[in-house]
């Protein structure tokens, strides 16, 4: 573009945006061109921004703002691969927090335009990082969450390291009366408790096939796999045992449909799956999996959750097969100070040929989470309470009863936000009582993870 063109633009919009006569002479600095281009941009007009920002580029390559302008401008006009080119320059010669925050914030911008959401999250988890205030930083996590709910892919990713107390759910007792007899047979190895590190990681990801205004159906993906090192107290008791032996991995595939009923967030879906899953290095099970979900809001600030599930287990190397059904109902009400209170009770039951696998289960659960940090951190407290009923054992002949109390506390620390994600530290505490001392346990761990801030 010629200078004289690019003056005759900037006349063009000064009498457009100022209400001048035609006759009228109209001088403007750059920094008038930016402002008058900006307004442009605002008020409907990025062909009119779009050309204004190229005459302050041929003015001067490395104007900032202007290439900022002009990538806004390409992307209200569609031009999705020149808004890109502008927001890298931009992101190139940002020399400061708010320019770098406002070029990622361009290049996510444009990159979600042109459907590219999962890019666009990245640059947005860039923005938050690096923006210079807690409003700006607030701006970029609410944009995350438009993106992510329009990506069709999502992925979580999970890793942590929890010290145990007993990583393989051994007995606390070193004895333990068996098979009816008045004796206390000594119980060694692999039977007792060994602490050591359990090192989890997981990968969760979804493809959206369909969205309505009434229905989503989703495809959906998910990969986790524990492994643990013993102490050296572990391996005192157990010496011919290895952190391997204790591994677990598992993998399912399935698909899920969510269905809307009404406005006011009632919602019914199912879902189904088929998985595998390893221990110690050797296949366990393979399973398959249909469940149903309803979920609706109750008055105002609560939501009320049912679900039903049914899993066809077909033991491997040994192992028996197993039908299994579960049942819960879960309510979560969030107080008039933000905090929320979370209830549950679960019912399972396990019909199997063997007798370890032929059971049933009751559990209820109690959570509490805060809203607003006391001192550094964001609080989670949970208390569950089970009792679990086989009705035959091989050990003895009044069958087995296990009463269970799990409690838990977990910290997150907001201040350490890196990209958006925080660390947290969960304090877990767990014992069962057992008419059989073989199957009394207790564990007290930590575990270190890292969450999603947004």
């Amino acid at each position: 573009m010629s200078l004289i063109a690019a003056r005759n633009i900037v006349a063009a919009v000064a009498l457009l945006f100022t209400g001048a006569t035609a006759s009228a002479e109209v001088v403007l600095s750059p920094a008038e061109m930016r402002e008058v281009a900006s307004q442009a941009v605002l008020q409907g007009r990025p062909d009119v921004a779009y050309d204004l920002a190229g005459a302050l580029l041929q003015r001067d390559a490395n104007d900032i703002d202007a290439q900022l302008i002009r990538s806004r401008a390409a992307r209200d006009l569609g031009r999705y691969d020149t808004a890109l080119e502008h927001a890298r320059r931009a992101w190139d010669l940002a020399d400061f927090d708010r320019a770098r925050y406002a070029a990622a914030l361009a290049q996510a911008q444009a990159l979600a335009s042109a459907g590219n959401n999962t890019r666009a999250q990245w640059w947005l988890r860039r923005a938050a990082q690096i923006a210079p205030n807690d409003q700006l930083k607030t701006r970029a996590a609410r944009d995350f969450q438009y993106v992510r709910a329009q990506n069709r892919w999502s992925t979580y990713l999970s890793f942590s390291i929890s010290p145990s107390s007993n990583i393989n759910n051994g007995s606390r007792n070193e004895t333990s009366e068996l098979f009816d007899l008045p004796l206390d047979f000594q119980l060694q190895g692999e039977a007792r408790a060994l602490s050591g590190v359990e090192i989890s990681t997981g990968l969760s990801t979804r493809y959206r096939l369909q969205q309505s205004s009434t229905r989503r159906t989703d495809l959906f993906f998910s990969a986790q796999h524990r492994s643990y090192v013993l102490s050296d107290d572990a391996k005192e008791i157990a010496p011919d045992a290895d952190g391997s032996d204790f591994a677990t991995s598992s993998a399912a595939i399935g698909v899920q449909q969510l269905f809307q009923l009404s406005e006011t967030g009632t919602h019914l879906g199912w879902n189904a799956r088929v998985g595998k899953v390893t221990f110690g290095g050797d296949d366990l099970l393979r399973y398959s999996r249909l469940g149903t979900e309803y979920r609706t809001v109750v008055g105002e600030s609560g939501l009320l959750n049912l679900s039903l599930s049914h899993e066809a287990q077909d033991g491997l190397n040994g192992r028996d097969d197993a039908s299994i059904w579960t049942g819960a109902v879960g309510y979560g009400h969030r107080l008039e100070n933000g905090n929320r209170i979370s209830l549950s009770a679960t019912l399972i039951e396990s019909e199997s040929d063997a007798d370890y696998l032929d059971y049933t289960k009751r559990e209820i659960g109690v959570r509490y989470s805060l809203s607003q940090p006391i001192g550094r951190a964001l609080w989670d407290f949970g208390v569950t309470v089970s009792d679990k009923t086989h009705e035959v054992s091989n050990l003895t002949s009044d069958g087995r009863e296990e009463r269970s109390v799990e409690a838990s506390i977990t910290a997150a620390l907001p201040d350490f936000d890196f990209y958006g994600f925080i660390p947290t530290v969960t304090l877990k505490a767990e014992r069962t009582d057992a008419n059989l001392d073989l199957y009394e346990t207790e564990n007290f761990g930590i575990r270190l993870g890292i969450r999603s801030a947004f």
